[in-house]
């Protein structure tokens, strides 16, 4: 087995600990697959166990990135060494997981401490007794991802960080803050409960000490004295004071004021631990047909999402959920029921940060055995998710379940969905609490009638869906899930949805609120449906995104960010270059228009494109207020008129400076294009170009019959030409051109391709690198046997190969982040005729 990040395998991590301290345990841990289920009757979990010939896994991390392992289910073994110095007897050692998927067991020293069964969910043990002074301890961890829910990828591993904190007896275990404001006087009371643990067997007096920021500015600053009681791990303190309006900043998805709470327990004079947590100041409630933030009616979209790509799988590192949420923002993105499962702690603060509304979710659907108000199992997932995740702005909700409405399926849904709200709302009476339909617009006695709102379901029959629900239920509706009755492609070109036909059957009716688009991204996935379309292709990419599972745009992308913009519309026109003027009209959205929000302080900004096409800012203006209905408004702007420039671009942006819609007037074509490379097989040619500025789409002209005819317009680097001259091989020269909105480019130098009966080989997608090597994305079919890839640091020299059977993207390991790899690759057909090899790609 291919060893990873040559560590050594045991690490010796020494530290001097006095009050409490975090020690990281991640990094590189030793690896061993199980799939005969007997590492347990073995003792792998032994203080002593020899892992010499193990293999190394990274932590955080997901085995399936590795090619050994990548359809890998079943048991896995993960272990490693820590060493702690002069820790004080009195102290408490806990060890915290953040996320292991999905079901596991934790061993210290050869003790066993306990087990998780929720894989998307934090989890510790204390685990003081078994823990050595100045010697190495041994952490083992029995994983196993066989459980799946619908059609997401059981993502194995630990996947999530790992850390040991070390505390006094007597410990913080967590606040919740409810900060509500009233919104009748501006000011706002906030509430907090603060959860003590002592473990020792005598009372403590404390003093516990509640500092409150506002913009790095302390604006609380107070302290209480308690008793802890002796062996108590969920001792209750709570505290409030109410805000005067001076020092009440509301979050708002446009304006996400944050705020800090810090809490400090300290005995006599010494610090004994303390914790901090972000909070916002905001109230969500629904008032009649209205959906209201702070008083005001909003009427959101949003994306359901899957957190996961196919190069770093479901670990979710910090630039995985940024570039994400940012991309959401940039889409005009302010609420959505954004994942069926439980996100981390770094997601939600993000969101927080950038305000996006979410609702959180106990992860069942479809056909369960835990629908049932009896069942414990949900009702402790409940728990943990409301507990874990509490002071969250940006979470304004709970969803008990999904799509689990089916009485056929789940004979005890009511009672279940009945119950778990009331839990919800038990745990949580500040947040709404619900399930998620697709079954309330057939079913007047649907369980969605115990939900705060209809939140429901629909593909196909949009318009339809949401009438029906509406008869049947008389409850203002968030369109949770909305899609196209069938995939769309992981070819970006052909990745289309009718996002304007889907949305504008829900739009103007008072009581849909909002909707919220499966999915941003496409997702791994092998899920089986009778009917092809909504069969997982052999990439094993399931297409319902706006984007790939390497984040690149589909058509449909450009589509849905014209309609989620918070304005209609936004045009240049009157364009006078000898004067250096232009006009931009500005339409805000209707009233019941989706979306349809007030905008305080949104800017637009002008720049001027060189003819080269890169981008200079000239100048903005500042809107103070638009407010749905307004009517249309026009803006003069200004630029320098002396030069000659490639184009206008007009952008809107939100208050954080997200461009949310723009505008680009072209004044010339683009530049002439290149063809890079080419491959033909007896029916088919590829011609292969790199993409450039000012450009948007792309063809290829050639001679059919004695008349030039070309291509219909591609967003990708290549295209495929597949009629009867082809077929026939009438051999001709092929041109490329480039288009933009103002026209078409000169034509590329003509390429006369010679005929080449061979097959053509995999379309290389995209690469990305990660701290496991390389990752390449790429085409499948189902013809496809296997593939080859052949790769050096030398252009034309390639020193290494690989050979794979793995769908869609396979990893190249041991690349540095600052090396560069030449490589080209070839696929070998289920018949075993292989391929021509691609052009050469640098990867830099």
């Amino acid at each position: 087995m291919i060893l990873r990040n040559y560590y050594t395998l045991v690490f010796l991590l020494i530290f001097s600990f006095t009050n409490a301290q975090n020690l990281d345990l991640n990094g590189s841990w030793s690896f061993k697959i199980d799939p005969y289920f007997a590492g347990e009757e073995q003792g792998w979990f032994k203080k002593n166990i020899n892992t010499k010939t193990w293999s190394k896994m990274e932590v955080p991390g997901n085995w399936d990135l590795i090619n050994e392992y990548a359809d890998y289910a079943g048991n896995a073994w993960y272990s490693r060494t820590f060493q702690l110095s002069n820790v004080n007897k009195n102290k408490q050692v806990h060890i915290f997981f953040q996320s292991v998927y999905n079901t596991s067991k934790v061993w210290i020293n050869g003790h066993f401490i306990g087990k998780n069964d929720f894989g998307f969910l934090p989890f510790n043990f204390d685990i003081t007794k078994y823990i050595y002074n100045d010697k190495p301890n041994r952490v083992t961890v029995l994983v196993n991802n066989t459980y799946k829910s619908g059609a997401m990828w059981n993502w194995g591993g630990i996947r999530r960080p790992v850390w040991l904190e070390i505390t006094p007896p007597i410990r913080i275990v967590n606040q919740h803050i409810d900060a509500i404001p009233n919104l009748d006087n501006g000011t706002a009371k906030i509430n907090i409960k603060i959860k003590l643990s002592n473990s020792l067997s005598n009372p403590k007096e404390v003093i516990i000490k509640v500092k409150i920021k506002r913009k790095n500015n302390e604006i609380i600053n107070d302290k209480i004295k308690t008793t802890v009681p002796p062996n108590i791990h969920n001792h209750i303190v709570n505290w409030s004071c109410r805000l005067k309006k001076s020092k009440v900043d509301l979050w708002h998805f446009d304006d996400p004021n944050l705020y800090e709470s810090k809490i400090v327990l300290s005995e006599n004079d010494t610090k004994l631990h303390e914790i901090k947590d972000k909070f916002g100041i905001r109230k969500l409630e629904i008032n009649g047909l209205k959906l209201l933030l702070n008083g005001e009616s909003i009427r959101p979209v949003g994306f359901n999402v899957v957190p996961e790509d196919r190069f770093t799988g479901n670990t979710l590192p910090k630039e995985r959920i940024q570039e994400d949420v940012d991309l959401m923002k940039s889409l005009g993105v302010n609420m959505a029921r954004l994942s069926h499962v439980s996100l981390p702690k770094e997601y939600l603060d993000y969101l927080d940060e950038k305000g996006i509304m979410v609702f959180e979710e106990v992860g069942l659907w479809g056909k369960d055995a835990l629908v049932d108000p009896d069942h414990p199992k949900p009702k402790e997932w409940l728990q943990r998710l409301v507990e874990v995740n509490y002071n969250h702005p940006s979470l304004v909700g709970w969803s008990v379940g999904n799509e689990i409405g089916k009485v056929a399926d789940n004979p005890k849904v009511d009672g279940y969905v009945k119950s778990a709200v009331k839990m919800a709302k038990e745990l949580d009476p500040n947040r709404l609490a619900l399930y998620v339909s697709h079954t309330a617009k057939n079913n007047p006695n649907d369980a969605i009638k115990h939900s705060d709102l209809a939140m429901i379901n629909l593909y196909g029959g949009w318009g339809k869906g949401t009438d029906a629900t509406w008869k049947n239920h008389k409850m203002p509706i968030f369109v949770s899930e909305f899609g196209n009755n069938g995939l769309n492609s992981d070819n970006p070109n052909l990745g289309i949805s009718p996002i304007k036909k889907m949305m504008d059957q829900m739009r103007y009716k008072e009581y849909v609120f909002g909707a919220s688009l499966w999915t941003l991204n496409d997702y791994r996935s092998k899920y089986y449906n009778k009917m092809k379309k909504w069969q997982t292709p052999p990439s094993q990419n399931r297409p319902w995104g706006i984007v790939t599972s390497f984040r690149d745009k589909k058509r449909a992308y450009f589509e849905l960010k014209k309609e989620y913009a918070p304005v209609k519309n936004l045009t240049i026109s009157s364009i006078d270059l000898d004067k250096g003027t232009a006009e931009v009209e500005i339409t805000p959205r209707d009233i019941l228009d989706i979306p349809s929000n007030i905008l305080r302080n949104y800017c637009m900004k002008w720049s001027v494109l060189d003819n080269n096409f890169n981008q200079k800012t000239v100048d903005s203006i500042k809107f103070k207020i638009i407010k749905p209905g307004d009517p249309s408004f026009k803006v003069t702007i200004n630029f320098n008129s002396s030069e000659k420039i490639g184009g206008l671009k007009v952008e809107l942006l939100d208050p954080q400076d997200y461009s949310v819609f723009e505008d680009v007037a072209y004044l010339s074509p683009p530049n002439q294009p290149k063809i890079e490379a080419y491959n033909t097989s007896s029916n088919t040619v590829r011609i292969v170009f790199e993409k450039q500025k000012g450009a948007t789409f792309y063809a290829i002209s050639y001679k059919k019959n004695g008349k030039e005819v070309t291509t219909k317009k591609t967003i990708n680097s290549f295209i495929d030409i597949t009629d009867k001259d082809v077929k026939q091989w009438v051999p001709c020269k092929y041109k490329l051109l480039s288009y933009n909105s103002f026209g078409k480019s000169k034509p590329s130098e003509p390429v006369e391709i010679v005929k080449n009966e061979s097959e053509l080989p995999p379309i290389i997608w995209n690469a990305k690198y990660t701290k496991n090597g390389v990752y390449l994305s790429y085409s499948v079919s189902h013809k496809d046997y296997l593939y080859e890839l052949r790769y050096g640091k030398k252009s034309g020299e390639y020193t290494h190969k690989l050979v794979t059977k793995l769908k869609g993207v396979l990893n190249i390991p041991d690349i540095e982040k600052n090396e560069k790899i030449y490589l080209q690759m070839r696929v070998v057909k289920q018949w075993g005729f292989t391929s021509d090899w691609t052009h050469e790609i640098e990867v830099k």
